[in-house]
This record gives structure tokens, sequence and C-alpha cells, in this order.
């Protein structure tokens, strides 16, 4: 795979497409020295102890307020665990992507490539343009790759082929948070059926909950980009983004649950019982709301609930909050697939990495990154300094110390954290674990998550808006439903019928 002119040009118009789409990247680093050993044995076991350290170059991101320290007692023992030299470029998340494009037009890639937006049409292009290794037909010769879920492998595939190592995230992620003592307040239930969680929501807001005389208190709270919808629409039996109707792939919004779920959202508006200027309001604002003491529940992801509302308890001491996840509709339980279950995935561009070998052993890497050994420092830390061991299980002993250097460089992690050790968690967090593996079983996935539309690509920003404003101005009650289906069709005449055309054609290409 080295040496021939042919290759060199092959590799230029790769770095020329790539150079082309780089606007549209989101993930990338520079190049490293080569790698040595470390490639999978005959027999499919672990990689073999390298000589000499693996040194892999990556580029990933953080959301902390500080980038890792270069000396990173983690980092450390991630390399020493992984025989590598790790040499890691940390970006910001709200730099990510111009930090992409520079890198790019530097012309130097990372080994390793954490892209966020791997289904973003620049990636799209620079895959089809054989910038990236294909590793599918690899991952069945490592302990932990050959584990990965075949669904979500499924989701981040391009033409039914797998180029990348998924982070993993519960499939089945959203649910209610509620403030268990308003709901004790009021007299009511964990709700079960959507004709309960109306119920709520109205005590919540009418039932003066906090006891302050006042009717001053939302059932829930809602932000702009109507954070609960999607979850409400499983509830009603809709489809993940897309659905199958007759061989036909059919966006959510042309269906009749999705109509349902609008109606629900239009009474809430029109009794007041969610806040009124939801259509402007930050999604990061529900938080607060309830931290406030002016809503009574949200619809997020139920680990939220865990990290989210620290300032609730400062203010009210006597808050107690709760989660629910599973609701019971017209078709039963139902959840959405969060995400397609994951959040980016790791890439691997064949201009640094050059040969085949060099591609087991980073995949050798990868492999042992999700070993039962680095679950646990990412789920828990160092022993002795994060967390210690008591009657056989750790517990978090310093958890402003594991902010600062674990979860500074939790992007890292890509594994599900299935072999990490259960903890003494406190009871909450330790229902919503539950809760993850349990709605693993009803979550519903999107069939056309792995297909790419040509006109989505060009228009889809414009036709998006097009259902976003008229879904906004029918909660509002600007237009009613003869409006809705108005909006519909502008959608179709506005490039929405191909984009069904082109989803449908890959659907059933893939039937065959």
């Amino acid at each position: 795979m080295r040496g021939s002119n042919g290759q060199r040009r092959k590799g230029w118009k790769i770095a020329g497409a790539l150079l082309i789409v780089a606007g549209l990247l989101a993930g990338c680093g520079q190049g490293e020295n080569q790698a040595v050993n470390n490639s999978p044995s005959t027999d499919n076991q672990a990689t073999a102890k390298p000589s000499e350290p693996l040194k892999l170059s990556m580029m990933n991101m953080y959301y902390s307020a500080e980038p890792p320290k270069t000396d990173n007692e983690a980092v450390k023992m991630i390399e020493q665990y992984t025989g590598t030299e790790l040499d890691i470029t940390w970006v910001p998340n709200s730099a990510y992507n111009d930090k992409i494009n520079a890198t790019i037009a530097a012309g130097e890639l990372p080994k390793i490539m954490m892209i966020a937006g791997n289904k973003g049409q620049g990636i799209i292009n620079a895959v089809q343009s054989g910038l990236f290794w294909e590793i599918g037909p690899y991952l069945k010769d490592y302990p932990n790759l050959s584990k990965l879920n075949p669904m979500v492998l499924s989701n981040i595939s391009v033409e039914g082929k797998v180029y990348g190592i998924f982070r993993s995230r519960p499939l089945a992620r959203e649910g209610i948070i509620l403030r268990k003592d308003w709901l004790d307040g009021v007299g009511l239930a964990e709700p079960k059926t959507i004709d309960d969680f109306y119920n709520v929501i109205k005590a919540f807001s009418t039932m003066d909950p906090d006891k302050n005389g006042k009717a001053d208190t939302y059932g829930m709270y809602e932000g702009r980009g109507l954070n609960g919808f999607q979850t409400i629409l499983s509830w009603y039996g809709g489809p993940n983004l897309y659905g199958i109707e007759n061989d036909k792939v059919v966006p959510d919004f042309l269906t009749k649950q999705y109509v349902e779920a609008l109606k629900l959202y239009k009474k809430l508006y029109d009794e007041k019982l969610i806040n009124q200027d939801f259509a402007v309001v930050p999604g990061t604002k529900r938080q607060e709301a309830v931290n406030q003491g002016k809503a009574g529940l949200i619809i997020s992801t139920l680990d939220d609930v865990n990290a989210g509302f620290n300032d609730l308890a400062k203010a009210n001491p006597n808050a107690v909050l709760d989660v629910v996840s599973r609701i019971n509709g017209p078709e039963g339980e139902r959840l959405m697939l969060f995400n397609g279950g994951y959040v980016g995935a790791y890439m691997f561009p064949k201009t640094s990495v050059k040969t085949e070998e060099e591609l087991k052993q980073i995949l050798g890497f990868m492999d042992k990154l999700a070993d039962k050994d680095m679950q646990n420092l990412f789920e828990w830390g160092i022993e002795g300094k994060h967390y210690k061991v008591e009657n056989g299980k750790p517990v978090r002993t310093d958890g402003k110390a594991y902010e600062t250097d674990i979860n500074s460089i939790y992007q890292i992690r890509f594994d599900d954290g299935s072999l990490a050790d259960a903890g003494e968690d406190a009871p909450i967090v330790r229902k919503y674990k539950q809760m993850f593996k349990d709605n693993a079983d009803i979550a519903v996935a999107n069939p056309a998550e792995s297909f790419q539309s040509p006109t989505l690509a060009e228009k889809g920003s414009e036709i998006t808006k097009i259902i976003q404003d008229a879904r906004v101005k029918f909660i509002m009650g600007d237009i009613d439903e003869a409006g809705w289906n108005a909006a519909l069709e502008q959608w179709k005449k506005s490039g929405g019928d191909n984009v069904i055309e082109e989803y449908t054609a890959q659907y059933l290409q893939l039937k065959k």
C-alpha cells in the first residue's frame, strides 16, 4: 500500500476533496509518529504488549472551563494500561469546528479523529472520497469492539459500511424529571398514562404546589426547541424522526400521531400550564425554572437529575426530585432511541494511518480503551483520590477532583459502561441507571438514521424551518389544522418530496 504514483494521486484527490468540505467537518487533529506493535493476534485475543509505546495523535473536545492538564494523571494511566504515548489536541466544544477547519487547511490530520457530526454532509463527502478507513470487517477481531451494538453500528454506517467507532450513549435516555414533594403535596401518584401526565401538569399549575398562596408556577417548562416533544410523540406511537408506511419512508410530522402531540401542547399552552414564552426561551432555562421553583417538571435526559439541580437543593433543602421514564400510550410503552444510541464517532484517516497494519494497531488501542479497568477509570476515577472501596463497592469521595481530573477528559470514552463496577450510588442515580437498562427494550429506532439525502443536505435548513415555524404557530393558535396541512404541502413542494424519494430508494435497496 505504499509508493506508487497512482496511490499518491489518489491521496491528493482525497486531500482535495476534504479541503472542499472542510467547513462542514466536525472533528480532526494533527498527524504524529508512526505506530508500532499492537496488531490483533490471529486467535482474536487482545493486542500484544508493545516493546515500545504506540505513538498516537488524537483531536478531541472538552466541555470544562479549562482544558485537561498536560500531566493529567488519568491520561498517564490510560497510556500505561494501553501501552501508548498519546498526543491529544484538546479543543473547547464551542471552537471545535473552527479548529477543524484550521487543521485541515494546515494539511495535517491525526491518526484518531473524534468527529462529533459524523453525519454532516462534509463528512459523508469525505467518506465517499475515500478519506477514511472502513473498519467494519476488522471489528470481529477484537474482544470489546466485536460486541458493539449492531443497531448503532448500522446507524453510523454510510451506504451500509462502517467507518467509525461510535461513542455510546444510553439507547432510551429521556423521560420526566419532576418535583416529588410537589407531587405528594397535590395528592397525585407518579404518572402512568398521558392523561396522568396532563393531570400532574395541571395540578402543578393550579393547586399552589409550593404553598405560597400565589398562582406563580407552571406545570411544565419548555424551551424553543420543544425539548420534550419527541418523547411525547413516542408516547402517542409516533416514529423516531422517520417511519415506514407501505414501503415508503415517511417523516414523523406527516403522521397522525404528530398532530396528536401538537394538540396536547396546544392544550397545555391554551390553559397556561406551560410557560407562554416557550418559543423564545433557550432550552437551558428549563432546569433553571425548576431550580427557582417556577416549574414542577421538565422532559429531559434522566441523568440530568444528578447534576443539573444543585441550585434547587441550595434554595430549598426540602425539595425532592424524581424521575419517570415509561408512559403508557395507544401503542403501549415506547421511547425514542436517543440520538441513534451514540454521540459522535472515532474515525481514522488514510492520510495519517497509511497501512492496514497501522490501522490494526490503533484498533487494538481502542479495544483496550473499553476494557473493564478503563471503564472503571472513567466511571470512578483513581482509587484513593476520587473514590474508596466499601463493602466491595466504589464510593465517590471527592467529586470536585473527579470533575477536574476525569470529567475533563471524559470525551475520550466511547464504551457503554457495562463492564464498570456498580458503586454505592445515590438512590436516584441507581434508579435512572436501571431505567436506562430496562428501557433499551422499548427504544424506537429511526429507520433512516444511516441514509443520506442530497436534497436535505442542500435545503435542510430551509425546509426544516417550515415545519418548526408551523409547529410553534399551531401550538400558539396562529394557525389551525388546515394551516398545519398547508405547511406540510409547502414542505413537500420545497424539496420534501425529493427527500422522501431519496430515503425510500435507500430503504428499498437495503431491504433487498
